[in-house]
């Protein structure tokens, strides 16, 4: 049996262990810049079984961890998917057969602005970032924000000024559609997140934020 043929079977029964252990979902891929959760982005209806990146039953999840190891079917997803179901909604970060699909909770629905930056007559073509003139870029994104990254202080730089949170995000690439350093992202909550870095991995992007406090 050659490698394609055992990761099918292997897929194949990890479908039939969701199906009896798991519980009924569907799968989502986006395609644009709005909600991905949306019934013309649906791929699939099909069982999954969320475990402890461990894979372990014998204790629970540690908490505030949020990535799972995904039992099911995994021939039917790829990373960038969005899993939506009783277990809320999960986004496929990695799927390696014969390796097990590892899937991270969105806790957060995000949508993603290009600011408006003027250029000034002169030399220097510095421009501030106008959070006025933005242009939306992702709407109704669901997204793990986790507190991580780099933390930086106010702009007044006082000794006693509280640091600036840093944050970390993993939400779904979109083709054609790519962030940029300075752009701005916004959660349901109102808050605004500037992005200081951005790495994509296969279909996932992960951002570096620092939040917007004023």
């Amino acid at each position: 049996m050659d490698g394609v043929r055992l990761a099918d079977r292997i897929a194949y029964g990890g479908g039939m262990a969701a199906r009896k252990a798991g519980v009924i979902c569907d799968a989502y891929r986006p395609n644009g810049g709005t909600c991905p959760i949306a019934a013309q982005n649906r791929t699939v209806r099909l069982g999954v079984l969320a475990l402890p990146v461990s894979g372990s039953i014998r204790g629970p999840a540690p908490f505030g961890v949020p990535y799972r190891q995904l039992v099911l079917d995994q021939a039917y997803v790829m990373p960038g998917d969005y899993v939506v179901g009783p277990l809320g909604t999960l986004l496929v970060v990695t799927n390696e057969p014969p390796a097990p699909v590892l899937g991270v909770q969105c806790n957060e629905t995000v949508s993603l602005w290009r600011p408006a930056a003027p250029v000034l007559a002169g030399a220097n073509p510095y421009g501030a970032i106008l959070a006025a003139g933005a242009t939306a870029l992702l709407a109704g994104f669901p997204a793990a924000l986790l507190s991580g990254g780099v933390s930086d202080r106010t702009r007044t730089g006082l000794p006693d000024d509280t640091k600036l949170p840093g944050y970390v995000a993993a939400i779904a690439t979109v083709t054609g559609l790519a962030p940029q350093v300075a752009d701005i992202v916004r959660d349901a909550r109102g808050r605004q997140f500037v992005v200081d870095a951005v790495v994509a991995y296969a279909g996932v992007w992960r951002l570096a934020l620092t939040e917007s406090v004023s």
